[in-house]
C-alpha cells in the first residue's frame, strides 16, 4: 500500500485510488468523453515515493490503452498540471515530452 504522503500527494492533484487489474491504481478522469488515466511506476504498480520514475498511461472510455509517457518523477507531474491550465494543453505537453524520450531512445540504439 502506498504511503499517506503518496496518497495526499495525488489526492491533491484530483488522483483517486481504484481497483485496476487487481493492484491499487492511481486514477484520474482526464475528458467528459470518458478518456481518463493512470500513474504507475516501471513495473505497473503504484510509485514508492514521490521521487520515484513515473509512467502517465493514457486510456479511452472503452478502457483500451491508448499511449503513455514516462516522467523522471511525481513531482514533475505536478509541475505540469500546474503549468498547463487546459487538459489539452496538459495531454499536449505529456505528448512532447513522449516525443522526446522516442527521440533519445532512437538515437541511443544508433550509438
Amino acid at each position: 500500500m502506498a504511503t499517506d504522503a503518496i496518497l495526499d500527494f495525488y489526492d491533491a492533484l484530483d488522483f483517486e485510488i481504484i481497483d485496476f487489474d487487481g493492484y491499487d491504481t492511481l486514477f484520474v478522469e482526464l475528458l467528459d468523453d470518458g478518456t481518463y488515466a493512470t500513474v504507475s511506476d516501471d513495473d505497473g504498480h503504484m510509485p514508492d515515493t514521490l521521487d520515484t520514475p513515473i509512467v502517465f498511461n493514457v486510456y479511452d472510455d472503452t478502457d483500451s490503452f491508448q499511449w503513455s509517457v514516462s516522467l523522471n518523477d511525481s513531482h514533475q507531474l505536478q509541475a505540469l498540471l500546474e503549468e498547463h491550465t487546459s487538459t489539452e494543453d496538459f495531454l499536449n505537453a505529456l505528448q512532447m515530452i513522449r516525443t522526446e524520450n522516442i527521440k533519445t531512445i532512437n538515437n541511443f540504439a544508433r550509438e
